[in-house]
C-alpha cells in the first residue's frame, strides 16, 4: 500500500498502529491527530497487560516491546481480601504499567519511525483527506459517533458505578477487598503498576450510590474536575488500605461502563480500533490490550492485502471472533462484580472460587491445580472428605447428595431419567444474557414470591443460552427460598456441571 494515513487519536491503539505501519511501508506518509495538547496532563493510572499480549509484542516490534517490558512493574500476584480471611488467587505472573508512561514509549517508537504526531488538533474524520482515515478515538469517539448508523452501533451502560484513582505507594500485590458500612458496600480493585504508584479502582452499586450520598457530590463537582468529596469519603473508608496516604487524582469522576459493540468496524475509507469498535470489562483485562492488538493486525492488514476494502476486511475477520469472544467472557465478569452485594457474606474460599470461575473459562480443576488447598477448604460446604487430589474433585462434587425440605437427590448430576420417582420440578425456559433485565427481575419475583417447588433452569443448548441460565440460577439461588436446578447438554461434560454446582450457582444438573 501507498498513500496517506491519517490517525484520529494519540492513545495506545493511535501510536501503536502509527508506528506499526511505518515499520511495514517506510513509503507511507502517517501522521497521528490528538485532541490533547502536548502540555496536558495525561488521563489515567495503571494499566494492566498480559503475557500473551506481550508475546504478540515482541512478534510484531521486538524493540518496542522491550521497552514496555522494561518499564512495566512485574512479579505481583493477586488476592482477595474477604471478610473473614485472605486468598491468593495466583501466583506473581501480572504485569501492569502507567499509562503516561506507556504513551511516552509509544510516542517516542512512532516519532522514531518517522510517524508525524500532531497535538492539541480536535479534528473530523471528513476534514482529513487521505487514503485511510483510522479512528482511534476511544470510548467516546466522535467518528463512531458521526457514522453511528452505517456502524450499527449498539452501546448500553453498566449498573455500577466506578472512580480510578491512585496511591503514591506500591501495594503487595494485587488485591479485591470491600468495605461494608451498614448498607453501604464499597469495593476496591488495587494493582501496583510502578515501584512508588498502585491504581486504586473503585465500585459501588445503586444502593450505596444513594445512601452515601455520592450522588450529590457528584452532582456539586464543576464539570471536568474531580469530584474532591466522594474522594474525601473514599480515603475514610479505605484509610486501612492507604496506610494513611491520600487518593491520587486526576479529574476523578464517578462512571459507568460503556458496553458497545459495532455490526461493522469500517465504512468507506474510515476503520476503527481499539475502544473505538468495542470495549471489555476492566474486571477481565483492559481495553489496551484489545487495542494493541488490534493494531497490530490492522497494521499487517493494511500493508498486506492488495485493496483498502480487502484489509480491512481481513482486519475484521482476524480481528472479531477473538474480541467477541472476550467480550463475552468480560460481559459474565461485569455481571458478576456488579451483583458483587450477593456474595459478599460468603467465606473467602467459597468467594475465591465463585471470582475465578465467573467468565466460564475457568473450571473447578483448572483452580484446584493451582490452589488446591483453597479449592478444598471451599468445597467444604458440600461434606466431609474432601479429595486431596485435584482430579477427583469433580466427581466427588458431582456424587454429593443433596438433602432439602423441597427436594432430596442421590447426587448433583443425573439424567432425566434418573431423577427419584415423584420428584415434580417447576421447569422454566431461559436464554437471555441478561439476568438482570426487567424480565429477569419479573421472573425472580415469580418464583421467589410464593413457596413452590424447586426450579429447573431449560433452554436452547447454545454456549450463551447455557451460560445465561447458570447466571440466572445463582441470581435465583442466592434471592429465593427453594432449590435451583439447571440443565446443560451432555456436551458440556462433567467439568462445567462440577464447577456450576462448587461455585454455588445450581444446586443440581440435569443432562438428557
Amino acid at each position: 500500500m501507498t498513500g496517506t494515513i491519517e490517525i484520529i487519536g494519540g492513545g495506545p491503539a493511535g501510536l501503536y498502529v502509527a508506528r506499526l505501519l511505518k515499520l511495514r511501508e517506510p513509503s507511507l506518509q502517517v501522521t497521528v491527530h490528538e485532541r490533547m495538547g502536548g502540555d496536558s496532563e495525561t488521563f489515567g493510572f495503571g494499566v494492566g497487560l498480559t503475557e500473551s499480549t506481550m508475546r504478540n509484542l515482541a512478534a510484531a516490534d521486538p524493540a518496542t516491546a522491550e521497552h514496555v517490558r522494561a518499564a512495566s512493574y512485574a512479579g505481583h500476584d493477586l488476592r482477595l481480601k474477604g471478610h473473614d480471611a485472605t486468598v491468593t488467587l495466583h501466583g506473581a505472573r501480572n504485569l501492569a504499567i502507567g499509562r503516561a508512561t506507556l504513551l511516552e514509549i509509544l510516542s517516542a517508537a512512532a516519532t522514531e519511525a518517522g510517524v508525524e504526531i500532531r497535538r492539541g488538533c480536535d479534528i473530523d474524520a471528513a476534514q482529513l483527506d487521505a487514503d485511510v482515515v483510522i479512528a482511534a478515538d476511544g470510548v467516546r469517539s466522535g467518528t463512531r459517533e458521526k457514522y453511528a448508523a452505517e456502524l450499527g452501533v449498539r452501546s448500553s451502560l453498566g449498573r455500577t458505578r466506578f472512580v480510578w484513582c491512585g496511591a503514591d505507594y506500591a501495594v503487595d500485590s494485587a488485591f479485591f477487598s470491600a468495605v461494608q458500612r451498614g448498607e453501604e458496600l464499597f469495593v476496591l480493585h488495587a494493582y501496583p503498576y510502578a515501584g512508588d504508584r498502585s491504581t486504586f479502582l473503585i465500585e459501588v452499586d445503586d444502593r450505596t450510590w444513594h445512601s452515601a450520598e455520592l450522588e450529590d457530590f457528584d452532582a456539586q463537582a464543576p464539570t471536568g474536575e474531580t469530584d474532591h468529596a466522594s474522594v474525601a469519603l473514599l480515603e475514610d473508608v479505605f484509610a486501612p488500605e492507604l496506610r494513611g496516604r491520600k487518593l491520587l487524582t486526576n479529574r476523578t469522576r464517578w462512571s459507568r461502563f460503556t458496553n458497545l459493540t459495532l455490526e461493522r468496524w469500517s465504512i468507506d475509507n474510515v476503520v476503527l480500533l481499539g475502544d473505538a469498535a468495542h470495549t471489555a470489562h476492566y474486571t477481565l483485562g483492559s481495553g489496551t490490550k484489545l487495542a494493541l492488538e488490534d493494531a497490530i493486525i490492522l497494521a499487517d492488514a493494511l500493508t498486506g492485502e492488495s485493496s483498502t476494502a480487502a484489509a480491512f476486511t481481513a482486519y475484521e475477520a482476524a480481528r472479531r471472533p477473538p474480541v467477541e469472544r472476550f467480550t463475552k467472557l468480560a460481559h459474565r465478569s461485569q455481571a458478576w462484580w456488579e451483583s458483587y452485594r450477593l456474595r459478599a457474606h460468603l467465606p473467602a474460599e467459597r468467594l475465591a472460587l465463585s471470582y475465578m470461575t465467573r467468565s466460564g473459562n475457568l473450571t473447578l480443576t483448572d483452580y484446584a491445580a493451582e490452589q488446591l488447598d483453597s479449592a478444598r477448604r471451599a468445597l467444604a460446604w458440600l461434606g466431609d472428605g474432601v479429595p486431596d487430589n485435584a482430579a477427583e474433585l469433580d466427581a466427588w462434587v458431582l456424587s454429593r447428595p443433596l438433602a432439602e425440605a423441597e427436594l432430596a437427590l442421590p447426587a448433583r448430576l443425573l439424567t432425566r431419567n434418573r431423577l427419584p420417582t415423584g420428584t415434580a420440578l417447576h421447569e422454566v425456559t431461559w436464554d437471555d444474557p441478561d439476568v438482570w433485565s426487567a424480565p429477569a427481575d419479573a421472573l425472580i419475583a415469580t418464583l421467589t414470591g410464593s413457596v413452590g417447588l424447586p426450579v429447573l433452569l431449560t433452554g436452547p443448548r447454545t454456549p450463551e443460552a447455557v451460560a445465561a441460565r447458570i447466571d440466572l440460577a445463582e441470581r435465583l439461588r442466592f434471592e429465593g427460598e427453594r432449590p435451583v436446578g439447571v440443565f446443560l447438554d451432555g456436551e458440556d461434560g462433567p467439568a462445567a456441571a462440577a464447577t456450576t454446582v462448587a461455585a454455588g450457582r445450581a444446586d443440581f444438573v440435569v443432562t438428557p
